[in-house]
């Protein structure tokens, strides 16, 4: 049939079929942008490791945007307590499970996740002055319900992500576990804990149905969760997670 054609080579009144690999040309295209903008940009050393990140974040725009997701996690705490007075404090292990929803939003690389879980914190504390061989140090174990609701930034290339987190988080006292010399202390329970969270993790996706992370995160705690006669006593926690995730 004769008529004119557009710029892009289609007859007018024809429609451009769709085609299964469009998604996978548009991949190419951006992986041969990222390319062509590292071999211009990256030659300097000093250059390569922030351009490397910005052209991760760059292609994964173009990598499709982040599912809804449920599921759970479980992993070890290792928590230390911090005293306003000169105590000297070692950590403690832990561990720590829950359940998780991550929610996209309209920004591409941007997710919200929201968890509830059980984390339990704890602390060797000693006085230096009084006990310097540390021959009696006090321990003290709390348990908590722990929430939290994070803003999540993702890059992904393929089945791989990596994230970086940041959100609050806020800890409800079920139970403190101290020897008694410590518990003599700690006069003043709080039963709720306001804290900061944040970290990062890789996450992997398999076959769009499950998703696995290693994540690591630190939780510092922005109010007391005890009050001894002269000090606010506050937590530091670093865990470590495994995620795992299903789509809905």
């Amino acid at each position: 049939r004769s008529g004119w054609r557009t710029p892009g080579g289609l007859v007018a009144g024809e429609s451009r079929p769709r085609s299964s690999y469009s998604g996978l040309l548009v991949d190419m295209e951006s992986a041969s942008v990222v390319a062509a903008t590292w071999a211009r940009f990256g030659a300097c050393k000093g250059s390569r490791i922030p351009v490397a990140l910005f052209l991760l974040m760059v292609f994964s725009a173009s990598s499709g945007q982040a599912q809804r997701t449920i599921g759970f996690h479980l992993g070890q705490t290792r928590s230390h307590q911090k005293w306003d007075q000169q105590l000297s404090t070692s950590t403690v292990k832990g561990s720590s499970f829950g359940v998780n929803v991550d929610v996209p939003t309209p920004a591409r690389l941007l997710s919200i996740r929201v968890g509830l879980g059980y984390a339990q914190r704890g602390s060797q504390v000693w006085d230096p002055s009084v006990d310097p061989e540390k021959e009696a140090v006090a321990r003290v174990r709390s348990h908590y319900l722990s929430s939290t609701v994070e803003g999540k930034l993702r890059a992904r290339i393929g089945p791989v992500a990596a994230y970086a987190f940041l959100g609050p988080a806020i800890d409800l006292l079920l139970e403190t576990q101290c020897s008694q010399e410590l518990c003599s202390l700690l006069l003043d329970e709080k039963p709720a804990v306001l804290s900061v969270v944040l970290g990062s993790g890789v996450s992997i996706l398999f076959h769009d149905r499950f998703r696995g992370d290693f994540e690591v995160r630190l939780t510092e705690s922005l109010t007391d969760a005890y009050r001894a006669p002269s000090s606010g006593v506050g937590y530091r926690s670093v865990e470590f997670l495994f995620r795992a995730s299903v789509p809905f």
